[in-house]
């Protein structure tokens, strides 16, 4: 039988209390939190070969018919073949409903769509203007940039106008009007500290990355959240990024184990009461362990923690529902880009 790394009991735990700088320099962030709404309270970003082709991503965009239907129109006439493709798509969910306004699927209407990191992202600009009737424009860092219509529909008596606009760095935004206006009139996540300093804490070049605001999502979105640890967090933690690196074969052909990052960061106070929660999440993961593995490590600042681990493909599915996130599975490997 395969064994792989699987995370050890909580007490086995390596802490490495770090010393906290007044004066640091700005955080490295993944090129995609960089560019991200600042109220964007849920992201997912992938690899587009995979996040385009993948069955339970399908299935979550699916459960947005507008959002569903505008990417698969960009993708027929800009002509952008998914399986080959070497960018980075992201899905940022942008405000919620207030607290006993909606749930879920209400929210799930603001969906912003984020495309960045294509090989050639002249041409994906190029596309989009040779294939898509220019209406308005949308202020973005300073400039105005057109807006192309993608398409208008109605259904239940809701008005869907779904836009797209792309910046200088050939980035491409998909989503409703209001959506995008609301993004370009907030700023960037990079800007606020708490999320710059726990996305430095993952890999940037992680094949899968996620992000949750947990006090926004839980002012209107608790009860589905039930079941997952997230509503469980302390107050005062205000970021949480997420990353996951599918191991790759070894010389013997043997598959490693998963590499899966977590941080978090907000007030001290917060983040000084949130290691019991972090040990519950290892605890979680540990009861489905199939074989011996090195010890976590868990990193602490006064503002931010962070957790580093090897799971097995298992032990990672628990960890994303602890997450609020069901219905993951990820691939134990990934391919290689092309140069």
């Amino acid at each position: 039988m395969r064994r792989t790394a699987a995370i050890l009991v909580p007490a086995a735990v390596a802490l490495l209390c770090l010393p906290f700088a007044a004066c640091r320099p700005k955080p490295r962030v993944p090129a995609w939190v960089q560019v991200a709404p600042a109220d964007s309270v849920a992201a997912f970003s992938g690899e587009a070969a995979w996040m385009l082709t993948h069955k339970e991503i399908q299935a979550l965009i699916s459960r947005d018919p507008m959002a569903e239907r505008a990417l698969d129109l960009f993708l027929q006439k800009a002509r952008i073949n998914p399986r080959t493709e070497t960018g980075r798509v992201t899905f940022h969910v942008i405000g919620v409903p207030q607290k006993g306004g909606g749930d879920l699927q209400k929210g799930l209407e603001h969906v912003l769509i984020q495309l960045n990191q294509f090989a050639d992202p002249t041409a994906l600009v190029a596309a989009l203007a040779e294939s898509f009737p220019q209406e308005g424009t949308l202020r973005l860092q300073g400039r105005d940039w057109p807006l192309y219509v993608i398409l208008d529909l109605e259904a239940q008596g809701v008005k869907a106008h779904i836009r797209a606009a792309s910046d200088e760095k050939g980035q491409l935004w998909i989503g409703s009007l209001e959506a995008l206006q609301h993004m370009a009139a907030k700023g960037g996540l990079a800007a606020q500290e708490d999320a710059a300093l726990a996305a430095e804490w993952i890999s940037a070049k992680a094949p899968f990355q996620g992000y949750l605001q947990p006090e926004a999502l839980l002012g209107g979105l608790r009860k589905n959240l039930e079941g997952s640890l997230v509503k469980d967090l302390p107050q005062g933690v205000n970021a949480l990024f997420w990353s996951i690196t599918p191991g790759e074969k070894d010389a013997a052909g043997k598959e490693q184990a998963i590499r899966f990052e977590l941080a978090l960061a907000g007030t001290p106070e917060g983040i000084n009461q949130v290691t019991p929660w972090l040990q519950r999440l290892v605890a979680a993961a540990n009861a489905v362990q199939s074989g011996p593995g090195a010890a976590p490590e868990l990193m602490q600042e006064k503002r931010r923690v962070g957790l580093r681990c090897a799971l097995t493909p298992e032990q990672l599915k628990l960890v994303m529902e602890k997450l609020g996130q069901p219905g993951f599975s990820f691939p134990v490997t990934v391919r290689t880009p092309r140069a």
